[in-house]
């Protein structure tokens, strides 16, 4: 029976590289025995075993500080202790990954709506979503940023909203003159207080022109704009109030943000 394993034989075999196995000698985690004759390392029985148990644990994200500790001091109690630590803080990495995984897909999502419904439109029911200005004012939206938490704010549970009031959107149809704000779904009242749940607004039911349009804010006539009240004039109908743009998605290289918009209609 072979009872010496060298390095290369010993890496290959556990599919690591000699680096790791060299790590955990200076590590004074896992022997080695050298041949006197030539220094070449080799491993006995006994360290294949002891680096069976390292790699189980390390598996499992251990550092090996703490596998030092559970190979040469630590009882069954001690170990147990350990994993149930580490089954903890996996627990949490998985909830903390499927959150991530539903703000990717919302994001992905929000995306494609944009790609589906830029320059296309349809009339629809007010949005269900309800809404609060703040004002035109850049240090407003930092304010914003600052009261709503960025986990919130990045899934999407509070949105940036865009408004444009009808007189300024007849007189010169740009964002340029946009007011900010928030809009909330129902569902996502719970991250703000009571008070500020009193302080929204929804919209009047009625119907409503819906697009996608993309913006860098300092156009003096955005041609979308121009185009949708175009739309507007050609299907019977014209604003009816103001614009309302909720924030989806951003393009870097083209210096743009996309908005879904909802643009309340009357009969002409």
């Amino acid at each position: 029976m072979n009872e010496k394993w060298s390095i290369g034989e010993v890496a290959k075999l556990f599919d690591v590289s000699t680096d790791t196995l060299r790590y955990y000698e200076k590590a004074d985690l896992l022997p080695v025995h050298k041949q006197h004759h030539n220094g070449y390392r080799y491993y006995s029985y006994e360290e294949i075993v002891l680096l069976m148990d390292i790699l189980f644990f390390r598996n499992m994200e251990i550092p090996v500080k703490e596998i030092k500790q559970m190979i040469t001091q630590m009882d069954i109690g001690d170990i147990k202790h350990i994993l149930n630590r580490n089954q903890s803080v996996v627990e949490s990495r998985i909830q903390e990954l499927l959150k991530l995984k539903q703000s990717i897909n919302q994001a992905a999502n929000q995306y494609k709506l944009c790609e589906a419904w830029l320059g296309k439109y349809a009339f629809v029911a007010a949005p269900g979503f309800s809404y609060k200005l703040v004002s035109g004012q850049t240090e407003d939206l930092v304010d914003m940023l600052r009261k709503y938490r960025k986990e919130d704010w990045l899934a999407d549970r509070v949105q940036y909203t865009l408004f444009v009031s009808q007189e300024a959107l007849l007189r010169q149809p740009a964002f340029c003159s946009a007011q900010i704000g928030i809009s909330v779904e129902a569902a996502n009242l719970d991250v703000l207080t009571a008070a500020e749940q009193q302080e929204l607004a929804a919209f009047p039911a009625g119907e409503y022109l819906y697009t996608v349009l993309g913006t860098n804010y300092e156009e003096p006539r955005h041609a979308g704009l121009e185009q949708t009240l175009r739309h507007l004039q050609a299907t019977g109908r014209k604003a009816g109030g103001p614009l309302i743009g909720r924030y989806i998605a951003s393009v870097h290289r083209d210096g743009l943000d996309y908005y879904e918009v909802w643009l309340p209609t009357d009969k002409t």
